[in-house]
């Protein structure tokens, strides 16, 4: 397998000094955003994506990946974005969750995302490139991996996968849930999205008493089952050619965090949390 970084929380780094950060870090590549306020702007992409492959290969990294917002062949740059990135060799696009809002509708935002699902193989077809649907819990509509199968059911598994978040999907479903969405998704898994959540209870303003909250914790401390996890993947082919990717998301900052952590400290929980992956996954 192979251990990428998600660039998010390196935004306040130039993409040479993040590639630096992430390469002392023990990564062997980047998933980079391309999007509104990412790394890179899709309206730039033609020209800054290739630079950003060449900054990032002269510290010893790959970009097998990139973090778009694209969710169906009329999102803006589409086109643009997928034929940057046919031609630098990123080839899983990951693409964030259809959202679930309001309550009383998800029957029409189920078909609508249906309808988007079949672009976005229109578009993987047609690049050579294969989208990766994040499971995200909370209001999207894949915050749980049945629905998220059934939205993609009828597309090509080369072209639409799963990135499959192995924290959201814990959230969502602790007990037997995640294990039901690896099997569910067993021929969708795309990338593998690390991180790790607690709960933690605080007031509730709205009925003066309590509620539990998820926030990300470091991945030796969370409810994630590692090891576990890794071994149902092997079950089901996943890694079988050695080449999968494991993306992991240091969002330890602001309040979904149980601490907000300056960059100095999210360098170093990420190079704790990247050694205890190792050794889970290998276990």
């Amino acid at each position: 397998m192979r251990y990428i970084m998600f660039s998010k929380h390196l935004q306040e780094l130039d993409i040479p000094d993040a590639g630096r950060a992430i390469k002392e870090l023990d990564f062997d590549g980047v998933e980079l955003t391309v999007r509104a306020g990412g790394h890179i702007v899709p309206e730039r992409v033609t020209e800054d994506l290739p630079r950003a492959v060449e900054a990032l290969a002269a510290v010893g990294l790959e970009l097998p990946a990139i973090v778009t917002d694209i969710k169906g062949k009329d999102a803006p740059y589409a086109h643009a974005v997928c034929a940057a990135a046919a031609e630098v060799g990123a080839t899983h696009l990951r693409n964030t969750a259809w959202p679930y809002r309001p309550f009383g509708q998800i029957r029409e935002q189920i078909a609508a995302a249906t309808r988007n699902a079949r672009e976005l193989e229109e578009l993987g077809r047609e690049y050579g490139l294969r989208f990766c649907v994040h499971c995200h819990s909370g209001n999207t509509l894949t915050a749980h991996g049945a629905l998220l199968a059934q939205i993609i059911a009828d597309t090509d598994p080369r072209y639409v996968a799963a990135s499959f978040d192995l924290g959201h999907l814990t959230v969502e479903g602790g007990n037997g849930g995640w294990v039901q969405s690896i099997d569910l998704l067993q021929d969708r898994i795309g990338i593998v999205a690390v991180k790790s959540f607690g709960w933690f209870s605080e007031p509730d303003p709205t009925t003066s008493g309590t509620r539990w909250t998820p926030r990300l914790v470091p991945l030796a401390e969370g409810a994630v089952q590692w090891a576990k996890a890794f071994s149902l993947l092997r079950q089901v082919g996943w890694d079988s050619d050695g080449k999968a990717l494991v993306s992991v998301h240091s969002e330890y900052q602001g309040r979904g965090s149980w601490r907000s952590l300056a960059l100095p400290e999210l360098l170093t929980q990420t190079g704790e949390d990247l050694a205890f992956l190792r050794r889970q996954a290998n276990a």
